[in-house]
């Protein structure tokens, strides 16, 4: 979808709504802003700032801090919270869930197969995935509520008389199969462009389907969408940071954000990878419009060792753009992975008294914050300016020339956002998540080691990864976009 969408002003100018959205403008911008002091200074300042909170934190935060979750408001007591939380509403608001889901499928395999005149690509790659990631860190875990694939198998449940999915699942599995279908995901988003054909996309989603509901059939609705349902899994991460959601208990309360991502003992690995694949791969997504990307390319093209295998390559018909961008797509997450692994080592030997496997799970949730904050600097521009696209669509879905809601003329409004709020979106966004990250970090550095000064020494591997990230992912925002492709 976000290579069919270019927002280039001039063409958009003359045909505001006729144009392509494209991913070489995933920052929303062809033009970059001029900024006012230079690069270092935001990358050096930010990463003072971060280093700085990590000097304040380790004095004024005390063990105890470590063993609170902090206060909670209970919101099923509020009017309000009860009336939008009455079976009724919920009902009608499933419905709904599942109308769109079908419209999205039936758009998909019916209709014009435009991406900007079929409903199904933009409702799913820059609506869905774009937009309720965002409401789910910054509101709550509203797709607990509204996941299609879910409710449609309570449904069939309902029908049948009976749960079905009685076999255990195996807590040795963890969220793997949620980390296998997300880096599928991962890869049609960044480099297939099979998702941009609305038919395709649409068999895409029925695949997914079959596996969702084939996952729950043998475990059990709840287990599979907990552990195997890589959106379930993707969603609820984030909405641990959101300010609202639900205790063990189910009650809707209102706590301090990021406060649901501490927690009493390390996650599964599973998990962990999980939280840094979503890093990774929206970091990736990034790097891809660098020019850094475009020398990697050029590198790649000119060096003999490698020439003889692309020449076999590009002979067979394989795409050598794609085929490069999928083993970068499978090289940049290892390479987080073992960054984590190396400072969770230096972690582990600075405190002295805490195993390895349990530094590695103990802290990988602090980082949660800092993905949370990639996705709304990279995304938000792109989400203001192609969600747009939903605001004709939804009056001819299937691009048949219909105006069911008299808003098929909408003009697109380029100028909602401009490259300087962009840009200082981006900094404010980067650290900001990084400083909740080393909170986070900091509390259960507390809880894990018996002292406060193990915690404190445990920390300062940390608190290096997060000012090198930080500056880091300031720069690859700070880069101009480019499409950079193999050289001939």
């Amino acid at each position: 979808m976000k290579r069919a969408v270019q927002f280039c002003a001039a063409l958009a100018l003359a045909c505001p709504f006729f144009f392509e959205p494209s991913r070489a403008l995933a920052h929303a911008f062809g033009q970059r802003y001029d900024l006012p002091a230079p690069l270092w200074m935001y990358l050096g300042g930010a990463g003072a700032a971060v280093a700085f909170s990590f000097i304040v934190m380790a004095i004024s935060l005390r063990r105890s801090s470590g063993t609170t979750l902090g206060a909670s408001v209970d919101l099923s007591r509020a009017p309000i919270i009860r009336w939008l939380a009455h079976p009724i509403l919920i009902g009608l608001l499933q419905i709904f869930s599942v109308a769109v889901f079908v419209l999205i499928l039936a758009t998909g395999f019916f209709g014009v197969q435009s991406p900007i005149k079929n409903f199904a690509p933009t409702m799913v790659w820059v609506i869905w995935w774009i937009g309720l990631a965002m409401i789910s860190a910054l509101l709550g875990d509203l797709w607990r509520l509204i996941n299609p694939w879910r409710i449609l198998f309570a449904w069939g449940e309902a029908l049948a008389g009976a749960e079905v999915g009685a076999k255990p699942y195996p807590e040795r599995l963890g969220v793997w199969p949620a980390v296998a279908l997300f880096a599928v995901f991962a890869w049609l988003e960044l480099i297939s462009e099979t998702g941009e054909s609305p038919r395709q996309l649409a068999y895409l989603i029925v695949i997914y389907s079959v596996i969702t509901w084939w996952g729950m059939a043998i475990y059990g609705r709840e287990s599979w969408a907990r552990n195997g349902e890589a959106f379930t899994v993707a969603f609820s991460l984030f909405a641990r940071f959101a300010p609202t959601g639900a205790d063990e208990n189910g009650t809707w309360k209102l706590r301090s954000p990021a406060v649901a991502l501490l927690t009493e003992r390390p996650i599964h690995l599973s998990l962990t990878v999980f939280v840094l694949l979503i890093l990774s791969t929206v970091t990736f997504d990034g790097f891809l419009e660098t020019p850094a990307w475009g020398s990697i390319l050029e590198w790649v093209s000119e060096d003999a060792t490698l020439r003889p295998l692309l020449v076999a390559l590009q002979e067979n018909g394989v795409n050598l753009l794609k085929a490069v961008k999928t083993s970068a797509l499978i090289i940049f997450p290892l390479c987080f992975m073992f960054a984590y692994l190396i400072f969770c080592g230096l972690m582990m030997w600075a405190g002295k008294t805490v195993p390895m496997g349990d530094v590695v799970g103990y802290f990988a949730l602090s980082l949660v914050p800092i993905a949370i904050a990639y996705h709304i600097a990279h995304y938000l521009s792109y989400l203001m300016l192609a969600g747009q696209l939903i605001i004709p669509l939804v009056s001819d879905p299937f691009g048949f020339g219909w105006d069911l809601f008299g808003t098929v003329d909408h003009k697109l409004d380029i100028g909602v956002v401009t490259a300087k709020f962009v840009w200082y979106l981006s900094v404010t966004t980067i650290v900001i998540g990084h400083l909740i990250a080393v909170y986070l970090a900091h509390v259960m550095a507390l809880r894990a080691y018996e002292t406060a000064r193990a915690a404190m020494r445990s920390q300062i591997p940390m608190m290096v990864l997060m000012v090198g990230y930080t500056m880091t992912s300031l720069w690859i925002l700070s880069q101009p976009v480019v499409e950079s492709a193999l050289p001939g």
